[in-house]
């Protein structure tokens, strides 16, 4: 076994990792459309809603981080409050259902679809998505194999210049529409729907896909070994990283909300138009900072899409790094190389992520879609769709383990982020089949614990880190 690189960052090393996961003009680029797709122009409240759910589960990820600093943070907060097994489950649940499948694998597909709508604009030449796939796979292992610190310096310069560009589109959007701005959005009036159940489900399923904006928070969590004050840095740097990015997120999607006008038919427009063809947030962004501007919200995208691959993989990576330590992994993705980087870790999570990829093109295909800009579009949306149907699962196991440590204010709050989560995992099991994947992963998941891994996790009484 080899040790992580201590010391290596710390509370803004925290907060750019957590906010390159989040990755803001990827998420506003690639879900905008999905987010408006069901909440109409009521995006911003449902924006604002998750934003509120997902602070709250931020208050149990900076109790559980406070307290027990570990690599594998997922596993181990839950571990340590529920039990070994609880623990393991969400390690799965999280690691190789979501982080190194599903969400790496959709992150991917992610930058296929919008590097190549960022290449049509930077060069008007139309490039077919899937060609570009495998790039962040490849080019993400060398920071990654290079050690954490590489990896988070080029977050840091990534991530800034995104958050800039999308600050000036929100400010000079607002500037522009002074006389013409509406509280619509914010009001279940703006979900075009009628009645109770409708609105509510037309917010719950934007609340869906506005949770895929933040995913990723958590990514600050498996730094903590390498962290220099790793009870302070990683909940802190968690917490003002995900409350800037909610704020900033309301407040770009009612700026697009305001470029469409607020009504039905508009909406209706740019969903089928990012769906489709040209992703329309880049002729948003042009109408205000022009085609300099525009080209370079388009490298922005590019570049947020990668960063939040990069702080995903080395995310995954010490998630598997961390359970191997404890022996629930073979002890070869315990070791570290030379840069005191999980190499072989790595490998796998890339491996898993270039499979789940070409699983989510082959489902959209046999779904009947075929022209590039299509494929590639619907291959994102069923990978978003079912990983966020685990994501959700592991943060309301999150919110459980809080629950356990947490004062009864703490408790209420813990309590209401599960319940706001438990809304959007409900909405989320788009059919049967979903679910009926998602149950007999679980079953999977728990036979192995009571054969398999038995007596293994039996032997785990705490999981720490050696030297936090």
């Amino acid at each position: 076994m080899g040790e992580l690189e201590r010391k290596a960052t710390g509370l803004g090393g925290a907060i750019y990792n957590s906010l390159a996961g989040q990755a803001p003009a990827y998420s506003i680029a690639g879900g905008a459309a999905l987010i408006m797709q069901y909440a109409g122009a009521a995006a911003p409240l449902a924006m604002l809603l998750t934003t509120l759910g997902v602070m709250a589960i931020v208050y149990s990820v900076f109790v559980l981080a406070k307290r027990y600093p570990h690599a594998a943070s997922l596993y181990a907060y839950v571990a340590n409050t529920l039990g070994p097994k609880a623990g393991f489950l969400n390690w799965a649940v999280y690691t190789l259902l979501y982080s190194a499948t599903l969400g790496l694998g959709s992150v991917a597909i992610a930058f296929g679809y919008l590097a190549s709508q960022s290449l049509a604009v930077l060069t008007g030449t139309a490039v077919n998505p899937a060609y570009l796939v495998p790039l962040p796979l490849i080019l993400a292992l060398i920071p990654a194999v290079l050690g954490i610190r590489p990896s988070i310096r080029t977050e840091a310069a990534l991530t800034s210049a995104e958050v800039a560009i999308l600050l000036a589109f929100a400010g000079l959007t607002i500037y522009a529409n002074w006389g013409r701005l509406s509280l619509l959005p914010f009001t279940p009036q703006g979900t075009f729907a009628s009645g109770s159940l409708p609105v509510l489900a037309a917010l719950s399923g934007g609340l869906l896909y506005s949770v895929t904006y933040f995913m990723g928070f958590e990514v600050s969590t498996q730094l903590a070994e390498e962290a220099v004050s790793p009870r302070r840095d990683v909940p802190l740097g968690t917490l003002l990283a995900t409350l800037s990015m909610g704020l900033l997120y309301v407040l770009v999607t009612y700026a697009i909300a305001a470029n469409l006008g607020f009504s039905q038919n508009a909406v209706e427009n740019f969903v089928d138009q990012a769906s489709s063809g040209a992703n329309p947030i880049y002729g948003m962004i042009g109408r205000y900072l022009g085609t300099p501007g525009e080209a370079l919200f388009a490298a922005a995208v590019i570049a947020s899409v990668f960063s939040c691959y990069l702080a995903t993989l080395n995310a995954t990576a010490r998630m598997i790094y961390g359970v191997a330590r404890d022996g629930l992994m073979p002890r070869r993705y315990a070791e570290t190389n030379e840069f005191k980087s999980p190499a072989n870790a790595l490998y796998l999570s890339t491996a898993l992520a270039a499979a789940t990829a070409a699983a989510a093109y082959l489902a959209a295909y046999l779904s009947g879609y075929r022209e590039s800009i299509a494929l590639a579009y619907n291959a994102m949306e069923y990978a978003y769709a079912v990983d966020s149907l685990y994501y959700v699962a592991s943060l309301v196991l999150l919110a459980a383990a809080a629950f356990r440590i947490s004062s009864l204010w703490g408790k209420a709050v813990a309590a209401a982020g599960a319940v706001l989560l438990g809304i959007a995992f409900y909405y989320s099991v788009s059919s049967m089949a979903v679910l009926s994947i998602f149950l007999g992963s679980i079953i999977v998941i728990l036979v192995l614990e009571f054969t398999i891994l038995r007596n293994k996790i039996n032997s785990i009484k705490e999981a720490i880190c050696p030297h936090c």
